[in-house]
């Protein structure tokens, strides 16, 4: 149900904390509370972390970095981005990005339309339920959300 007002963090809908591949996510805003216009998320990636390249076939994205230093590279052009840098990515864009600091580094995300909640959701049972990552029922998750697994993170590069 769309939600309008303030909610503390005990009344969150979404579990606490997401671990996907090591960066640990927050959902703040989940889809169903904006009625699926848009799903704000919160991350923290570890040093050389970051995620596979892939696109968003109608999903847009804005990265806010709140702490640490990243590139991004969308569709194949580099950025750093610092504190206080916003990165947006339009659909279809292929992307990827990594934590290039020595400190973890902070991300707020806003994905419009919603879902992207639900995907990281299913991502972080899909992981915990396999020793190793199982690549091929991954990359059908990213087809079900509408999402293309293009290739590694940068770090496999």
């Amino acid at each position: 149900m769309p939600f309008s007002g303030v909610r503390n963090q005990q009344e969150q809908t979404t579990p606490a904390v997401l671990n996907i591949f090591g960066d640990l996510v927050s959902i703040k805003v989940a889809s169903a509370e904006t009625g699926h216009q848009y799903t704000v998320i919160s991350g923290q990636t570890p040093p050389l972390g970051g995620p596979p390249l892939h696109l968003h076939v109608s999903d847009s994205e804005t990265f806010y970095v709140l702490d640490g230093t990243f590139i991004f590279e969308l569709d194949g052009e580099i950025f750093n981005a610092h504190a206080g840098d916003v990165v947006h990515i339009q659909p279809g864009v292929k992307h990827l990005y990594q934590n290039v600091g020595s400190e973890p580094g902070r991300l707020l995300l806003v994905v419009s339309p919603g879902g992207l909640d639900d995907f990281f959701i299913e991502l972080d049972s899909l992981l915990k339920a396999h020793a190793e990552p199982p690549m091929p029922e991954i990359a059908a998750l990213h087809a079900k959300f509408k999402m293309e697994l293009l290739g590694p993170p940068m770090v496999a590069r």
